[in-house]
């Protein structure tokens, strides 16, 4: 555990742009981050599925990152005004609102259309998948680089920038631990998790685009 003013410190540097600070601050707000969109109330369905949550771990510190850590910045300068805000507080608002825009790409969820509806959409369950090892093996699927560039192409429409850009790398055989790099994240495990969530997502997709032209 580490403590809140420890995490503000660490907020501090990575606003500042010391990797080793925002290396630090993002594998000491991840496990209380997960807990929070963990939470039944907060997400609904979404938060019950792990690859979601780790998706939406992912997306929550890419937007952090983004503009060379301008969010960070603006919470300082929050901080500044009201120095009784915590960043804990703070990022569990980020984190909703990315949950809601990842929600309203979700290929499981279907979003209502009808003036006035109750509620804003609907889950639609999918049937038990084959494992990864039946769909894609080491690599994907890719016989030549028009068919990787159009298996990217239709990415991009349906996962958000920072995940199409690690199967952009993976498929270009890069490790994990280059890929990682790449994008920020702490370790070459994380790197896998995300490339492996969004495989599935994908296969999700594929299923459900499947279904629909048959």
């Amino acid at each position: 555990m580490v403590d809140d003013e420890a995490i503000e410190r660490l907020v501090a540097g990575a606003a500042a742009e010391d990797e080793a600070a925002w290396q630090h601050l993002w594998a000491a707000i991840e496990p209380p981050l997960s807990r929070i969109i963990a939470q039944p109330r907060f997400l609904g369905r979404l938060g019950g599925q792990e690859d979601d949550r780790r998706n939406i771990v992912v997306a929550v510190m890419a937007r952090l990152k983004a503009d060379r850590f301008a969010r960070l910045r603006l919470y300082l300068d929050a901080k500044t005004a009201n120095p009784r805000l915590r960043f804990l507080g703070w990022l569990r608002v980020v984190a909703k609102r990315v949950g809601i825009d990842y929600l309203r790409s979700h290929p499981d969820y279907v979003r209502r259309h009808d003036t006035g509806a109750s509620r804003p959409g609907r889950w639609v369950d999918a049937e038990e998948l084959p494992p990864a090892s039946q769909i894609f093996g080491g690599r994907p699927p890719v016989t030549d680089l028009g068919t990787a560039r159009e298996l990217l192409a239709y990415a991009a429409g349906v996962i958000p920038p920072e995940q199409h850009r690690a199967l952009e790398l993976w498929a270009q055989s890069e490790s994990f631990d280059d890929i990682a790099r790449a994008l920020g994240l702490p370790s070459a495990t994380a790197a896998e998790r995300v490339v492996r969530a969004v495989i599935e997502r994908l296969r999700r997709r594929f299923r459900l685009a499947e279904v629909s032209t048959t």
